[in-house]
Order: C-alpha cells, then sequence, then structure tokens
C-alpha cells in the first residue's frame, strides 16, 4: 500500500479508536477542523476518503495534519 493510501487509513482507524477517550476527541475535531475544510466534500463520503483526497489535493496541508496529530499522541510514527 502506497504512502499516500496508508497514513489515511492509520489517521481514520486512530480516530476510530481513540475519538472517545478522554480529550482526544476535542483534539481530533480542533486539528481536523483547520485542515478538512480545505477539500470539497461530497455528502457520501467517509473520513477515510476525505483524508485520501487532502493527501492527493493538498500534500503540504495534510503533513502538517499528521505532524499535529503525531505531537498529540493520536497517531504514531
Amino acid at each position: 500500500m502506497s504512502d499516500t493510501a496508508n497514513l489515511p487509513l492509520k489517521i481514520f482507524h486512530s480516530f476510530e479508536d481513540l475519538y472517545f477517550e478522554k480529550d482526544k476527541g476535542q483534539l481530533f475535531d480542533k486539528i481536523f477542523s483547520k485542515y478538512i475544510v480545505l477539500v470539497d466534500i461530497d455528502r457520501h463520503m467517509d473520513l477515510y476518503d476525505v483524508l485520501v483526497l487532502l493527501s492527493k489535493e493538498h500534500r503540504l496541508k495534510f503533513d502538517e495534519m499528521v505532524k499535529e496529530l503525531r505531537e498529540n499522541g493520536l497517531i504514531n510514527e
């Protein structure tokens, strides 16, 4: 699996696993709200699809988001 597909999947799984842990959901919301607005979202898209689109259309911003997620302990290296 390519890096473009692997990182969005890793983020998606982390989101599903950690969102309801104390304070983690708020961190995800805060980080995602800065970056998800950059893509045109279809109402039928799930988070994984949105993350793939972000990684393809706005790679530098996607990389910034990944860095923030790692700094906040929401995904591993």
